[in-house]
C-alpha cells in the first residue's frame, strides 16, 4: 500500500490539471475520489485501482492517508490568494443546492474543510491558509515527502517531474478548467 500520489490542494488550486499531468506521466488517477467512502474511512475501495488521487476529497484527508500509505507523495497546489477567492466563489455559486444538506457526503467534505457547506468568503480565506499550513506543518519534518506547486503561476513539469523521478514529458503541462475555457463553452 505505498507508492501512491495525491494532489492534497483545495478546489481551484489546479487539481484538474495535476490530476491530468498525473495520467500523462503513466499514473491511474483519479480526481474526486467518492466523498462517502472517503469519510467511512474506507480508502482502499474509494481508491481501488488507482495509483494517484486528487481534489478536496483527499485534501480533507491527508493526514489519514499519509498513515495508510507509507511512502507516498503529496502535491499541495496552491495560487495567489486573491485569485483563488474570485475562482473559487465562482466555482461555489454553480454547486447544487443538495450538497449544502447535512449528510450529504460532498457538503461534508466542503464542511471539514472549509468549515462551511456554503460560500462564505471569510470562512473560506481562513480555511485555505489554515490548510496550506497544516500541510506545511506536518511535512516540516519530510520535505522530501510534499511538493508545493503553483500551476497557475506556471509551474508544471519542471516541479513535478524530478519530485515523482519521472522524465519530462515532451506535452505541455495541462490547464484544464480554467475561467475563460467554462466562459467559452457557456
Amino acid at each position: 500500500m505505498s507508492g501512491m500520489v495525491f494532489g492534497i490542494g483545495l478546489s481551484k488550486t489546479g487539481t484538474n490539471s495535476l490530476n491530468e499531468a498525473l495520467c500523462t506521466l503513466g499514473h491511474r488517477s483519479l480526481h474526486y475520489p467518492d466523498c462517502a467512502l472517503m469519510l467511512a474511512g474506507r480508502y482502499a475501495d474509494a481508491l481501488r485501482g488507482y495509483d494517484a488521487a486528487t481534489d478536496i476529497s483527499v485534501a480533507a484527508f491527508f493526514r489519514e492517508l499519509d498513515a495508510a500509505y507509507p511512502g507516498s507523495r503529496f502535491v499541495l497546489t496552491v495560487r495567489q490568494l486573491g485569485s483563488w477567492l474570485r475562482s473559487v466563489g465562482e466555482h461555489m455559486s454553480r454547486r447544487p443546492p443538495e450538497s449544502m444538506h447535512p449528510g450529504e457526503p460532498r457538503g461534508e467534505v466542503r464542511q471539514r474543510l472549509y468549515g462551511t457547506r456554503a460560500w462564505n468568503a471569510d470562512l473560506f480565506v481562513d480555511a485555505y491558509r489554515r490548510h496550506n499550513a497544516a500541510v506545511r506543518a506536518h511535512f516540516a519534518d519530510r520535505p522530501h515527502d510534499l511538493l508545493i506547486l503553483d500551476i497557475c503561476a506556471g509551474q508544471g513539469w519542471q516541479q513535478l517531474c524530478p519530485f515523482l523521478g519521472r522524465p519530462i514529458p515532451a506535452a505541455s503541462f495541462p490547464a484544464l478548467n480554467r475561467a475563460e475555457e467554462r466562459r467559452k463553452s457557456a
